[in-house]
């Protein structure tokens, strides 16, 4: 209870009986999320709240109200640390008062921890030795000071702008954005709670030079440096996405931009880079919040996260992350279903050794959204000219397709020494459809559509991914010299059963025979259809070493040796296995930064390799030619800043990248051979930048301009772009909350995205055209709720994003209101 903005603290029992009246019997809190706590803390540290630390055989009845704990918390400036939470041995407390006072009774003689925790802060603890009877005083003084702290609590740590781009994963390294060479782009939890975003693809708006696209089963990617990027890494490490990623699991989202396999390997990362997102993890006290959210389109969306010690040392941590979702298409048919379950543990085993598992299971059951393809004899050349309704489908609501992605990540971190860490992650990923049936929609003429149908029945996939890094940060004489040395393995698997069948002619202008389910399956019952199984091993070794010739000076080198092992895909009917081969790729990295102004200018250069596994060919003639594996070589230099006191920080760069051993088509004697002198240059221009020019004010910009275009190749390619990469793409989101008043934490924020034209076929003919969306939302943000209204697409554009072979349009107009509450 409070008196007079202290903090009283009762016995463990007095403290459930609490915690179940205000929880558990209060509508507003989540009876499943709390009822889990409770039994967590009972079964793992009987009354530990009131229990010296380490004594885990006390009991309720072995307290003496004899003693107590009291002190007070401030900032830097003095004043009263309002909304600190203290906690002892590991259990929450509650929130200090105005005065910033805080008190602990009815305490035994013993030794307790005290730990104090503000968002943005890092957490401070004292150990406090406690005599019988007496009362010890003891306090805290934060390290920011009120102004900030105020603004942190109300919009989150956004004034932190460069930490947010602090990342050991980018680089696998301790750098700092402006020790990097490599440019990357980071989407916090903070962005993704004000933008209402709900899965991955929709926080891609934030990342300059990021043009949405969708693959043919709809998994989210995004067009980066003029190439496709729809693999994603999942803390660093292989998964095998074959739903959306619910960002109800995810703690941020790195775009790390140009090619990158020196560190990342060939599978994962295209030429364009990758999409790393860091999943949430669990922290040392109990937390929680409650979120519902309902919107246009039937959405109704409910999610829960859930955090606390299991013990009384804060050595055994444990989070909980649910959502469940149901939303119909903005489309005459098409609907949707999707849960999420994310639990994540902690093991502090101690000062040198952490152990962390967490998982996540997705599941989709609903329709798959129709895939445009537009065939040369149409005569309008862009989307935007074919004569559908936009909110015709053409698809049925009884093909319902089911899909799963299930990830497990397991990182075992060992301090060997002062200097060095060893880090072991293993991650272990399988996606598949069980029956999905997508329906792809052929134009003929600009009136006439060709329906079929692909099913896969099933497709299951799967990665393990096993990775080991030595980790070193010391001094070479008086130079500062970061190393990692690692090596990984990883092993994947597809088992496909798949069918394409053709269904019917539509004219667009007049109405369509209903198609069912059951009339396809049976359809596919009386086929014979293959069942193929392909296999396929990587091996890689590296290293990175980052060296401070002087504190401004920085220098990088960088190299991989990867071995890939093709088994071959096998035909169950035949039992014939194609398609083995085996390549050896080499991928060098260099780079330089140099800071005229130490910490807040970075001047940097850097040459990064990609390359991607080639099979081998059997030519017309029946020889076999073994192909190189294909390389892509960038060249990149720019500015960093970091200025005003963290309050502008800014990347601008431009980049030229060669790619070389393209294969392509050459006629020989009427026969078409596959030959392997292909090359391709993409070059360009990206600009982002973040500032917090005024308190509660936060602006979010970026442009990227993108040439990629073909220079040897068959002759109608030579010149031309590549399919579906727009040259231009911007975004911008500013935000405002005040901080000050009776209405504080109330906020408004909007933006916009642009993505110009993109040619759809590889002659140029047919164009993806330009669409701008703009978004906006209010907000009213306490420590204890938050209020939120969002409008996507406020102008209704109607527009399609393509993989480069499929296109699909998109949402119109929508909005969605959301109510969390937090404890």
């Amino acid at each position: 209870m409070v008196k007079s903005g202290c903090i009283y603290l009762r016995s463990e029992k007095k403290l459930t009986s609490q915690i179940m009246t205000t929880t558990l019997f209060r509508p507003c809190h989540c009876k499943i999320v709390a009822a889990l706590g409770l039994f967590l803390i009972h079964t793992s540290s009987q009354a530990s709240m009131a229990a010296p630390a380490g004594n885990h055989n006390v009991t309720v009845a072995d307290f003496q109200d004899d003693g107590g704990i009291k002190g007070k918390v401030t900032t830097s400036d003095g004043q009263p640390a309002e909304f600190a939470t203290v906690i002892l041995n590991g259990k929450k407390g509650v929130q200090v008062g105005k005065d910033g006072s805080f008190r602990f009774e009815n305490l035994q003689a013993g030794t307790y921890k005290l730990t104090i925790s503000f968002i943005g802060q890092d957490p401070q603890e004292k150990t406090v030795v406690l005599k019988e009877g007496e009362t010890t005083s003891v306090d805290f003084a934060l390290n920011a000071n009120s102004k900030a702290l105020n603004e942190v609590l109300i919009v989150g740590d956004k004034y932190t702008i460069t930490s947010k781009k602090q990342s050991n994963s980018v680089a696998r390294l301790p750098l700092g954005y402006l020790e990097n060479t490599q440019v990357y782009s980071v989407v916090d939890k903070e962005l993704i709670r004000e933008q209402m975003s709900v899965t991955l693809d929709e926080s891609f708006r934030n990342v300059p030079g990021a043009a949405p696209a969708k693959t043919g089963a709809g998994i989210p990617a995004f067009f980066s440096r003029g190439f496709v990027t729809n693999d994603n890494l999942r803390n660093g490490m292989a998964t095998f996405t074959r739903t959306t990623i619910d960002l109800a699991t995810v703690e941020r989202v790195e775009a790390i931009k140009g090619p990158s396999s020196t560190l990342f390997g060939a599978s994962m990362v295209s030429f364009g880079g990758l999409v790393n997102y860091i999943t949430k993890k669990p922290f040392e006290y109990m937390a929680g919040e409650v979120s519902y959210t309902q919107g246009s389109y039937d959405l109704s969306r409910i999610t829960a996260d859930f955090n606390t010690p299991v013990n009384s040392d804060q050595t055994l941590l444990f989070r909980m992350n649910v959502a469940y979702q149901k939303e119909n298409s903005f489309q005459d048919q098409g609907h949707g279903t999707t849960s999420v379950i994310a639990p994540g543990i902690l093991y502090k085993v101690n000062d040198r050794f952490t152990l962390r598992v967490d998982a996540d299971i997705q599941n989709y059951s609903g329709t798959s959204s129709s895939a445009w393809i537009v065939s040369p004899a149409v005569n309008v050349k862009s989307y935007d000219k074919l004569r559908l309704d936009y909110k015709r489908s053409l698809i049925d609501n009884s093909f319902v397709s089911k899909m799963y992605s299930n990830n497990i990540f397991v990182q075992a971190e060992y301090k060997l020494s002062k200097n060095w860490t060893s880090t072991t992650n293993y991650a272990w990923a399988t996606g598949g459809y069980n029956n999905m049936y997508y329906f792809n929609l052929t134009w003929l003429s600009d009136t006439t559509i060709a329906r079929s149908i692909g099913v896969h029945s099933p497709d299951r996939l799967g990665r393990k991914h096993i990775q080991q890094n030595f980790t070193g940060d010391f001094k070479i004489g008086e130079m500062r010299n970061r190393l990692v040395v690692g090596f990984d393995f990883m092993d994947q698997y597809r088992n496909l059963k798949y069918n394409m069948l053709q269904l019917d002619t539509v004219n667009t202008l007049g109405t369509a025979k209903d198609v069912r389910v059951q009339n396809v399956d049976d359809r596919l019952a009386s086929l014979n259809t293959a069942e193929t199984l392909s296999r396929q091993y990587s091996y890689g070794a590296y290293f990175s070493d980052v060296l401070n010739i002087t504190r401004k000076l920085l220098v990088m080198a960088s190299l991989r040796v990867d071995y890939f092992d093709n088994k071959g895909t096998k035909n169950n009917l035949t039992q014939v296995v194609t398609g083995k081969y085996d390549q050896t790729a080499f991928s060098p990295k260099f780079g330089v930064i140099y800071q005229p102004v130490l910490n807040k200018i970075s001047i940097f250069a850097n040459y990064m390799n990609g390359f991607k596994n080639v099979a081998n060919t059997v030519q017309p003639d029946g020889s076999v030619s073994s192909f190189k594996p294909q390389q892509a070589n960038q060249l990149e230099g720019g500015v960093k800043l970091d200025l005003f006191d963290n309050k502008l920080a800014a990347t601008i760069s431009y980049y030229d990248m060669q790619i070389k051993n393209s294969t392509r088509a050459e006629t020989r004697d009427n026969l078409v051979f596959t030959v392997q002198d292909g090359t391709q240059e993409s070059k360009g221009l990206e600009v982002e930048i973040i500032a917090n020019p005024l308190p509660g004010l936060n602006v979010i910009t970026g442009y990227g301009y993108n040439e990629n275009k073909y220079k040897k190749a068959a002759a109608a390619l030579v010149g031309k772009r590549t399919v579906g990469a727009p040259e231009n793409v911007g975004n911008i989101w500013l935000s405002y909350t005040i901080l000050k008043g009776s209405v504080k934490g109330l906020g408004f924020g909007g933006g916009a995205m642009y993505v110009g034209d993109a040619f759809y076929d590889a002659a140029n003919s047919f164009t993806l055209p330009s669409y701008t969306t703009v978004d906006a939302t209010i907000f009213y943000n306490t420590p204890k709720y938050r209020i939120s209204v969002k409008g996507n697409n406020l102008t209704g554009e109607k527009y399609w994003v393509s993989d480069g072979f499929y296109a699909r349009p998109q949402k119109l107009s929508n909005f969605l209101v959301s109510l969390a509450l937090k404890f």
